[in-house]
């Protein structure tokens, strides 16, 4: 096994300093005797979870163990241990304390003890759980972490190697009790399904490994194919858009454009979609409606507006927001928009938008979001429901919620801002002296 260790493994063979997670359990003792065996650095990092009796005995035969051979040795005791979703916070614990090492120490490779049993446990548990396909291609054998890379040296060896390594070199190390409890996924993985399929095929483990490679090289072409595709994607790290140009035709392409760029938006964002969440658009996508939106969960959604598509977060408009505003009166509305009315000449727009009004015009006007039945006087003989002309301009639904309606104290509506004014407002006049609804929006995307 030492041989073909090192002949599979020759970047560790160079001046790079390495950091070794170690937990005392005989995949990563058997990996850190043999990296002693290198004249490269190494140091060993630790984690003390303190969900066992033993561990804090474990630590100490470790620090010892490190101290004895002049091993750098790095500790992480977990004070509080959560009772909710332990495995997932326990990880992540482990990773950032690995990381924060590395940065601190200078070292260039993290090296895990994953071996051949755990990328077959990976395997089947994804593909048990569902995800996608690089989710299923398995545990990787090199990726970035921190300042450096992350190696998985014993990917190709399988844990009964493992095992017979540590009794011909008479290597200490400590069995994790909790592995032989059925309470977890994974274990049950391991002691019930995957003896029963080593029955089956001596080779399991690795046709497991070659199926991981497969779908690994299947993802990189996939991801070179979209890359054009990816790049038309616009953000500003807090929103998400493209055009129907930059969308694959094929539903095919399209899944895959979508998974990655999910992916892309889960390393900035709190965003994690489901398979069942992507092909609900994909689901969507097919249907002739031409706006719609979809949840996506923690206040994400997915939406279309006629050939743009968003991911973005859920806007919180108050559709009974009112305002009431007066002659010479100012208000800012709760998205920030501001709106005055004074007595002026037409067309001194000061930089802002204008809407002129006769001095006939009945106060105080009400500054309002869009109601049904609403109509808009647009020619002497043309009154137009507000929704129907927002139908007929093809105004995305999000700005049609959030724009703002004026409306005198007759009821009578004398703009929708930015959009529209009203037959009834005078055209500008610029030797007049009218009232003037000044204005400065705050659009919706």
């Amino acid at each position: 096994m030492e041989q073909a260790f090192f002949y599979q493994n020759p970047e560790l063979s160079t001046n790079k300093k390495i950091l070794l997670a170690v937990s005392t359990g005989v995949d990563s003792m058997v990996l850190l005797h043999l990296l002693e065996k290198l004249e490269s650095s190494i140091g060993v990092a630790h984690v003390d979870h303190q969900l066992r009796e033993e561990s804090k005995a474990e630590a100490n035969f470790l620090k010892q163990y490190c101290e004895e051979r002049g091993i750098p040795f790095y500790l992480k005791v977990w004070q509080t241990p959560l009772k909710k979703n332990m495995e997932a916070e326990a990880r992540k614990l482990r990773y950032d304390f690995f990381a924060t090492v590395m940065v601190k120490e200078g070292y260039d490779l993290l090296l895990t003890a994953h071996h051949g049993d755990d990328q077959l446990e990976t395997l089947l548990m994804r593909l048990v759980r569902g995800g996608s396909l690089a989710g299923h291609a398995g545990i990787s054998k090199f990726q970035p972490f921190a300042t450096g890379e992350l190696v998985r040296p014993l990917l190709s060896f399988s844990k009964e190697q493992i095992y017979d390594y540590a009794k011909k070199q008479q290597l200490t190390y400590f069995e994790d009790v909790t592995n032989e409890s059925s309470d977890y996924f994974r274990n049950r993985i391991r002691l019930k399904i995957v003896p029963e399929l080593k029955k089956e095929n001596a080779q399991l483990l690795e046709h497991a490994n070659q199926f991981h490679q497969q779908l690994t090289w299947a993802d990189q072409l996939i991801q070179q194919a979209l890359k054009e595709n990816l790049r038309k994607v616009v953000t500003d790290g807090a929103q998400w858009s493209f055009t129907q140009e930059a969308f694959p035709v094929d539903t095919g392409a399209r899944y895959y454009f979508l998974a990655a760029l999910f992916q892309q938006i889960a390393e900035k964002q709190e965003l994690v979609v489901s398979q069942r969440q992507l092909f609900a658009v994909l689901e969507q996508l097919e249907k002739p409606s031409s706006q719609w939106c979809i949840d996506l969960g923690n206040s994400w959604q997915f939406v279309r507006r006629y050939n743009h598509y968003f991911i973005e977060r859920k806007r919180a408009i108050d559709s009974q927001e009112e305002r009431l505003i007066y002659e010479n009166d100012e208000t800012i509305l709760s998205d920030g928009c501001v709106i005055r009315v004074e007595k002026k000449l037409s067309g001194d727009a000061c930089g802002v938008d204008q809407v002129p009004l006769p001095l006939t015009v009945k106060f105080p006007l009400m500054i309002r979001h869009r109601k049904p039945g609403d109509r808009i006087r647009l020619t002497k003989n043309l009154t137009k429901r507000v929704n129907r002309y927002f139908i007929d301009k093809k105004i995305p639904t999000a700005e049609r919620d959030a724009a703002w309606i004026v409306e005198d104290a007759t009821g009578e509506v004398l703009a929708i801002l930015s959009f529209v004014n009203s037959y009834l407002s005078i055209a500008t006049e610029t030797d007049r002296i009218h009232y003037i609804l000044d204005y400065t929006l705050k659009k919706a995307n």
